[in-house]
């Protein structure tokens, strides 16, 4: 999976807002989410975070600093501590308090997070997490594993090895696979 510091024109940073606005579910209507979703907020002050981070000049730099700013005031009203450049696009986020993830993680593109999310560092570094993978509430993923896509983590559900099998539902302390459906529902077959 290659790095994830991919926002480095306003182009990039329309495109990233736009699928993350895509994919996430407006709650209350567009007006809502537009202007006072504290979700939306915080997944549009990440994207320019991580613009300007990713870009090196002076204007950057203090635009960075500002909007660092704003965004860690956002996160930790909400209990929450987001590392720059570990989502890919269209990240949707259910939930948005107490999510933690490591600066070191990276998360592949319509990744969907849910309250009490923890991607964390252990034994042999940070997680590497594929495409479409969802992580329901206060599930955890921790050490130098990966994830394979369009797998879904259940509620409560504690990563500590690799999950090499894609579209499958894991669960339980340590995790173990629950289901062979994951996040693409399989066809219905007709007899």
């Amino acid at each position: 999976m290659e790095a994830y510091d991919r926002i480095h024109s306003k182009a990039d940073l329309r495109e990233f807002i736009a699928e993350d606005r895509k994919a996430q579910p407006p709650r209350y209507g567009v007006v809502y989410a537009t202007f006072f979703d504290p979700i939306f907020k915080l997944k549009t002050l990440l994207r320019k975070c991580e613009y300007h981070k990713n870009n090196k000049s002076i204007y950057h730099l203090i635009m960075f600093a500002i909007l660092r700013h704003r965004f860690r005031k956002l996160q930790y009203s909400l209990g929450s501590e987001i590392g720059f450049n570990v989502f890919g696009k269209g990240l949707i986020i259910w939930h948005g308090q107490r999510i933690i993830t490591n600066g070191e993680a990276r998360v592949g593109d319509h990744c969907s997070i849910s309250s009490g999310v923890v991607i964390g560092q252990g034994n042999g570094g940070a997680p590497r997490i594929g495409n479409n993978v969802e992580l329901t509430i206060n599930s955890t993923v921790i050490g130098g594993i990966s994830i394979a896509d369009n797998v879904r983590i259940g509620a409560n559900a504690l990563v500590v090895k690799d999950i090499d099998e894609a579209n499958t539902t894991w669960g339980g302390v340590p995790a173990r696979k629950i289901s062979d459906r994951g996040t693409i529902e399989h066809p219905v077959k007709v007899s």
